[in-house]
């Protein structure tokens, strides 16, 4: 936030009180309509854009088109336009303020929100863009800083800036308009748009409030760019193994190459999106994401992961209670998952020897994951008492980020170079206990 003396006093008869942001066309204030007694927000454009005569006539021109979509939009979930000013020397807009923060505050693993409230935004974000396709425009930009959300919980879309009039010969902005990661194929082609692309955008951004990760993103904007048209997404239930089976289908549809393969209208993708709601398990009092957090964060095995990668890791796991006598992993079997013990005792055995009893902080089936081409159990685990574990599938750990699975290896190497020597130790019992021939 800019310092207080480097602010305007007033843009017209606002008075500005603080700088919310800025980008490549412009600076947004808080400001106050004294007259009315409430809070608004201003976009000004920047002076510097102005300097030149033609590239001043064509700024003004995009503003007044800015102004003249936005001001069609009568929706509860859309930020209104409440002021605008195309002929002042620094053109600005006067827009509907909204106390909070943007959705790109909660796409980070350890900040990301409740499913269940993810998709009620994006349901909210379809009735939005509903109303705007229905208002002929297609709004080219939906990421998650473009969405607002409330300190009540309420989410407002904003920034029609480089909104596509599709029924309107208004001066617009032309060629690739948007932001790489959330843009559609048919954006990337500069073909012609329809309410199918933005469905596309929208789609990309609740898989990053849902996982944390963007489905397409490469090292550079090029590669980017280019696995949008080709690559297939990782199903995001590999990323977050507790979102309903439902949702994979949902946003997988909606992440189709082709727009004909997405939903034909927002009313159903906002209905596919209720639908996976609704199969979402009713949240349990000890099932608090914070006490599970803490749990994870006393474990040893845990010592060397930072906060972000434990958080990204509860989104990856599955967390399950097991009743005692309850067979974890069984001898023989194939498997494709490992689980860590976060309360409770199990034992190991093998063909019915007992191996050792085992307790909160160690791994169970780590070795499916470290050779994937073994996957077959060599023990069996069974619950001793009711222990609480987090089951990890293998390929959700292969999918995630780059430092959560290298922590995973350290981790896993620490344990076995600690099974290692505990079974020397205990091979060096036996042959002292020996007797000599």
């Amino acid at each position: 936030m800019a310092a207080p003396s480097s602010l305007p006093s007033h843009i017209g008869k606002y008075v500005v009180e603080a700088e919310l942001g800025r980008g490549a066309s412009g600076v947004v204030y808080r400001g106050v309509d004294a007259f009315k007694g409430r809070k608004v927000a201003i976009k000004q454009l920047h002076a510097h854009l102005l300097r030149q005569p033609d590239e001043a006539e064509r700024y003004r021109k995009l503003m007044r088109n800015e102004v003249m979509l936005t001001a069609r939009l009568r929706h509860p979930n859309i930020v209104r336009l409440l002021d605008a000013d195309g002929q002042a020397d620094l053109p600005y807009l006067v827009l509907e303020y909204v106390e909070g923060r943007p959705l790109s505050a909660y796409t980070a693993p350890d900040t990301l929100l409740p499913v269940a409230q993810v998709l009620d935004i994006a349901y909210k974000c379809c009735n939005a863009l509903d109303h705007a396709q229905r208002e002929g425009l297609v709004h080219r930009d939906i990421k998650p800083a473009n969405v607002l959300l409330s300190a009540e919980g309420e989410i407002k879309l904003t920034d029609f800036g480089a909104a596509l009039a599709v029924r309107s010969d208004a001066t617009q902005l032309a060629g690739l308009v948007g932001s790489p990661s959330y843009m559609s194929p048919e954006q990337v082609q500069e073909q012609e748009l329809t309410h199918h692309s933005d469905m596309f955008s929208l789609a990309v951004v609740v898989y990053e409030l849902l996982t944390g990760r963007r489905p397409f993103d490469g090292e550079t904007d090029f590669s980017t760019l280019y696995r949008i048209g080709n690559d297939a997404p990782t199903p995001p239930r590999l990323l977050r193994s507790e979102l309903p089976e439902h949702l994979d289908a949902v946003l997988l549809c909606a992440l189709a190459k082709r727009p004909q393969d997405r939903f034909d209208t927002w009313a159903d993708f906002a209905d596919a999106l209720l639908t996976a709601q609704h199969a979402l398990p009713a949240p349990r009092a000890q099932d608090s994401e914070a006490q599970r957090f803490a749990l994870l964060r006393a474990l040893p095995f845990f010592t060397d992961f930072h906060d972000v990668a434990l958080w990204e890791l509860m989104r990856l796991g599955r967390w399950r209670w097991a009743p005692k006598g309850k067979v974890i992993l069984f001898e023989g079997q194939p498997g494709d998952s490992f689980y860590v013990l976060v309360q409770g005792r199990v034992a190991v055995t093998r063909e019915g020897w007992h191996l050792s009893t085992l307790g909160p902080g160690v791994t169970l089936g780590e070795m499916t994951y470290l050779q994937p081409e073994q996957n077959i159990r060599s023990a069996t685990a069974t619950a001793e008492t009711d222990v609480l574990v987090l089951k990890v599938r293998n390929p959700s750990l292969r999918e995630a980020s780059a430092d959560l699975q290298s922590r995973f290896d350290k981790a896993f190497i620490k344990v076995l170079v600690s099974r290692l020597a505990a079974t020397s130790k205990q091979l060096g019992s036996w042959e002292l206990s020996s007797p000599e021939e």
